[in-house]
């Protein structure tokens, strides 16, 4: 998805509209920009609503002035109105583009930067497509800055999200890092409630460095026997590069310790609620326990790596298994059986209004101005704070989709 360009303009400018979308057609079909202009309103949607959402979401608001332009009680009170609103909120980056001859200098807009080259008017210039060309320069120009400062939004927000909510597990799971270099840990919860992005969560605030270490996902979701253990061993096998198809759990944890002798190594076993309790035990009793007692008894000399397990339950399963799992870190805690870190829960008013009081340089005006009243819309939207859908609403309102960010920032 490019960067989305508006279109504010009179009809009486079509034919010059037309030509300037040819010469920007070449930014469209790389996928930088993508164009959008009150024609392409679609028959059975409602005019007005297209083009409000539209011009309240563009990154770029190109104003093609002429004398028409400035007439229009629409263009001028409506259009270049939400358009100036929303430059000196640094929202979007709006462009005055000056078609033909006008006295534009004391419009709302006249201390912008307009194009072509000084202000000219394209129809004084000798040559239309030289006048176009310097204006398609010029919107690429704004496109390179755009884009870099878009990218950086997206950093900041993705380092200011990690620091929403969950703080009992990382609480939990920080205790247990900081007091021994292998540990199990259990996510676990009902749908949507944010356990894959916890689980990068972690890693990425806590261990950062550990994100290039051996990293091994099994989706036990994809088992074609998820009742059947020995599916369970083949598939991890394989991820160790073992070959066979009577793998034994021994033969597993011979390949992870070698791993482990080099290399920090974490074991990700996501839908882990699609297993029969048993096999989860299973996993535990004969694969796991046996692994971490190998690397305990290894002297500090063979290796000082790291050894991370975590099991992911993305169906509120756990909750009715009746295994030893360790909820409580005291002082006898052994690192064999996995750490059930607390059930996710909704996301409270209290973790939002925290959340937006503390990270309030790095967010949005929008997102900050009014908080009790933004926690409250959070909430409403998001049917009482389930997690992920407050962060796919809070990118939202931050002019970016959650899903496509999503696949550039989950590395686990």
């Amino acid at each position: 998805m490019g960067i989305e360009v508006f279109f504010s303009y009179s009809h009486r400018d079509e034919d010059l509209r037309d030509e300037l979308a040819k010469h920007l057609s070449i930014l469209q079909r790389r996928g930088q920009i993508d164009t959008w202009y009150d024609r392409a309103i679609e028959a059975g949607t409602e005019p007005q609503s297209e083009i409000d959402q539209h011009l309240n979401r563009a990154d770029i608001i190109l104003l093609l002035v002429s004398a028409d332009f400035l007439a229009s009680d629409y263009c001028y009170d409506v259009e270049v109105k939400r358009a100036m609103e929303r430059h000196a909120a640094e929202d979007a980056r709006v462009i005055p583009v000056i078609l033909r001859p006008v006295d534009w200098q004391d419009a709302p807009f006249g201390q912008l930067q307009a194009l072509p080259q000084d202000g000219q008017p394209i129809t004084k210039w000798g040559d239309l497509d030289d006048a176009l060309l310097n204006v398609e320069q010029g919107i690429r120009r704004s496109i390179q800055a755009l884009t870099v400062s878009q990218e950086q939004k997206r950093i900041n927000l993705y380092r200011v999200l990690l620091k929403l909510g969950y703080r009992q597990q990382a609480h939990l799971f920080l205790q247990a890092i900081q007091s021994e270099s292998v540990a199990a840990f259990l996510i676990h919860g009902l749908p949507e409630y944010g356990q894959r992005w916890l689980l990068n969560s972690l890693v990425v605030q806590y261990l950062p460095e550990h994100l290039n270490s051996k990293v091994v996902k099994v989706y036990l979701s994809r088992l074609s026997r998820q009742s059947n253990v020995a599916a369970l061993w083949r598939e991890l096998g394989g991820q160790v590069r073992l070959k066979g198809y009577r793998l034994q759990p021994s033969d597993i944890a011979d390949g992870v310790y070698r791993w482990w002798l080099t290399q920090d190594v974490i074991l990700v076993f996501h839908d882990v609620h699609v297993l029969p309790e048993s096999a989860v035990q299973e996993m535990v009793e004969n694969f796991w326990i046996p692994l971490t007692q190998r690397v305990q008894e290894a002297s500090d000399q063979e290796s000082a790596c790291k050894l991370l397990m975590f099991l992911v339950d993305y169906g509120g399963k756990a909750e009715q298994w009746n295994l030893p799992f360790v909820e409580k870190l005291d002082a006898g805690w052994k690192p064999q059986r996995p750490i059930k870190t607390p059930k996710l829960q909704e996301f409270t008013k209290e973790d939002l209004r925290n959340w937006l009081e503390t990270q309030y340089v790095d967010l949005p005006s929008d997102l900050t101005q009014g908080i009790n009243n933004k926690v409250e819309e959070i909430l409403d939207r998001t049917e009482g704070g389930i997690p992920v859908l407050v962060l796919r609403e809070i990118c939202e309102q931050c002019g970016l989709n959650w899903y496509e960010e999503l696949e550039k920032w989950l590395r686990l």
